[in-house]
């Protein structure tokens, strides 16, 4: 859920040990954001606090009386543990692994740039050509930047093989597959690798991206400056 949390107009209220949320009309991107949380209920609201279940017609639910709150100020931030986004791990020839060059041409799809060069583009950038982007932001200022096309900045491509992202002109060898490469790491299924050209590697977790927005991009300038100042 934590990658709702730049998200404008999306609330939060806790009553008897469940989570609602609330938002606006979703976006595509946003769509696709809420159907990878888990849920009890998903629901369309209707004057009178009536619902409607999804998959029913009719509205046959009442919602109850909620305090409502915004998500980024129910879903405080924390300082990021030894196990931050893109933090180098230990060497990938620990599990017997090497990066070798190839000749295989692909279309990198990860960016890793600094926030002040992603900043400046996405906040001059047309909402269309941030829409198929998301991105994640680590305690150094780093961004990760995932979609494709990524955006014509300076930077680190990656291509990825489903949770395992390699630099772009490399593979690793033996040419095992990523769901292996996923075990052998010890990695949940949903986190994604990145694997540098040093051998070392670094983790980002699935819900620290955020669908790319100029909205998102403030926000996220705004609280790493508050963060710095305290």
């Amino acid at each position: 859920m934590a990658g709702l949390r730049l998200t404008t107009g999306i609330e939060v209220a806790e009553a008897d040990g469940r989570i609602w949320l609330r938002g606006p009309a979703a976006t595509e991107s946003l769509a696709a954001a809420l159907q990878r949380l888990p849920a009890l209920a998903r629901y369309e609201a209707f004057g009178g606090h009536r619902l409607r279940k999804l998959e029913c017609s009719i509205p046959s639910d009442v919602l109850p009386a909620l305090n409502w709150q915004p998500i980024k100020v129910w879903m405080q931030v924390e300082q990021p543990d030894e196990h931050a986004v893109f933090r180098n791990k230990p060497h990938i020839s620990s599990i017997g692994i090497r990066l070798v060059r190839s000749t295989e041409e692909h279309e990198p799809d990860l960016l890793l740039t600094t926030l002040q060069d992603w900043s400046e583009f996405a906040l001059s950038a047309a909402g269309v050509r941030l829409g198929p982007l998301q991105f994640a932001v680590n305690e150094t200022q780093q961004v990760l930047v995932r979609g494709q096309p990524l955006p014509p900045l300076r930077g680190r491509r990656f291509v990825a093989q489903g949770n395992i992202a390699a630099p772009a002109g490399f593979a690793w060898q033996p040419a095992v597959s990523s769901a292996v490469l996923v075990r052998l790491l010890g990695i949940s299924e949903n986190d994604l690798a990145l694997f540098y050209e040093d051998g070392t590697f670094g983790r980002v977790q699935a819900e620290q991206f955020v669908p790319a927005s100029r909205a998102a991009v403030r926000e996220t300038v705004f609280e790493l400056e508050a963060e710095r100042e305290r």
